[in-house]
């Protein structure tokens, strides 16, 4: 009806634009990889620092092909990505009030090349996990993050992270 203004939901978060939600859709295969629920968007409107944000909208793509359309897709409504991988930011680089993009439950690939002299990893593999493929070859990555375990190496690129014991060689 003309005139009537769209409210809020309950939860006091702003309304998605249809348009942004079906732009997302069709840039990738599985509908149900669009998130925006409230407590879809609530669970990840903070990382571990004090910020807190809340995405319109969290999406998990299964590859780069979709990556790809979703950047097109984004632009397209003018709204900004984030990826986010771990979520262990202490200055709030994994959370935006736009599209949240995670990339840690389908981009956790680690290949050992050259008998260890390098190494191919995707953004959601943490570092302790890398480090354990790379260990038998007497190698390990540089960074060394307090948060291995959960920390991944898309959010150590994207932070240049490096951990307190890495002095001035072993970094990001």
């Amino acid at each position: 009806m003309e005139g009537v203004r769209q409210s809020a939901p309950p939860t006091g978060l702003p309304v998605v634009s249809p348009d942004l939600l079906s732009a997302l859709r069709g840039a990738i295969r599985a509908p149900e990889g669009v998130r925006h629920r409230a407590s879809d968007r609530l669970a990840m409107a903070n990382d571990a620092s004090h910020y807190l944000l809340t995405p319109q909208a969290v999406v998990v793509p299964h590859g780069a092909d979709e990556v790809a359309r979703l950047l097109r897709a984004s632009a397209a409504q003018g709204v900004s990505l984030t990826f986010r991988s771990g979520g262990t930011s202490l200055s709030g680089q994994a959370v935006t009030d736009g599209v949240l993009v995670d990339t840690r439950r389908h981009f956790r690939d680690v290949q050992v090349l050259d008998e260890g002299q390098r190494v191919r990893v995707q953004p959601g593999a943490t570092i302790r996990a890398v480090n354990a493929r790379l260990g038998p070859h007497g190698r390990k990555l540089g960074p060394d993050p307090a948060s291995e375990s959960a920390c991944t190496v898309g959010g150590v690129v994207a932070n240049n992270s490096s951990g307190m014991a890495c002095g001035t060689e072993h970094n990001t």
